[in-house]
């Protein structure tokens, strides 16, 4: 009698682990293939912003100006976040806080980027194109022109430089005189106005990083948000422990 006990008690403790374990599984690869799904949804969206929106003939310069297609942040980051939230119905009660929350910490950069990683290889392309160089000579001097302006290269470069120049030429005369010409447009600019030199590179600096500010804030601000209505859901329908 004592040893059916013993064995009836060893394989619940065996179905519950087995079933703790295939939480975390289902709860591993949904979350991966949520990141991943939102990546490419974010890089879509860029993609399109380039190849419609802001090609545009009259509107399409000042709305990448102003990077306007990055409120779609709204709806990418409230479905990561309240996703990521509703996943942890499948992790263990008694875990804290902040193993629940790491996904979220890491994922949100991720998104985030991956929209700017789109912009910077669509403009390699079209350096390519229409420089008639080889892709990886249009990544050399699109990575010079990044180190020589913001002392980083590739897409940490391209993040930073397209703050202070919005919409970046692809000819390569246009490329290597960029610093020339932002020069003289900022020279002639103070000529006319009368205003203390650098004055408008600084102006142009805080306007570049104020708008660029505004969506990060979005995008993490909304993620939290929907983190937090999915986390109550989950905690909601959360079977009650036996």
């Amino acid at each position: 009698m004592t040893t059916r006990l013993s064995s009836n008690r060893n394989s619940k403790v065996r179905a519950k682990t087995a079933a703790k374990s295939s939480k975390l599984l289902r709860y591993f690869c949904a979350t991966v293939l949520l990141v991943v799904g939102m990546m490419a949804l974010k890089a879509a969206i860029a993609w399109a912003s380039e190849a419609v929106v802001y090609g545009l003939p009259l509107m399409g310069g000042l709305l990448k100006s102003l990077e306007l297609m990055e409120v779609t942040n709204v709806i990418v980051f409230a479905i990561l976040g309240v996703s990521l939230g509703a996943f942890t119905l499948w992790l263990p009660r008694q875990w804290s806080l902040w193993p629940k929350l790491l996904p979220l910490l890491v994922s949100v950069p991720l998104v985030f980027m991956s929209g700017y990683a789109m912009r910077y290889h669509l403009w390699m392309q079209e350096v390519a194109v229409e420089s008639e160089l080889l892709p990886t000579q249009a990544e050399l001097v699109t990575d010079t022109l990044l180190r020589q302006a913001t002392g980083n290269g590739g897409l940490i470069g391209f993040f930073r430089y397209t703050v202070q120049v919005p919409i970046l030429p692809t000819n390569l005369r246009a490329l290597q005189n960029i610093d020339q010409d932002d020069k003289w447009f900022r020279s002639e600019l103070t000529r006319f106005s009368g205003l203390e030199p650098g004055l408008f590179t600084r102006i142009f600096m805080l306007t570049g990083w104020g708008i660029r500010l505004f969506y990060t804030l979005l995008a993490v601000i909304t993620a939290g948000l929907y983190f937090t209505k999915g986390l109550v859901w989950a905690n909601r329908n959360r079977q009650p422990q036996r």
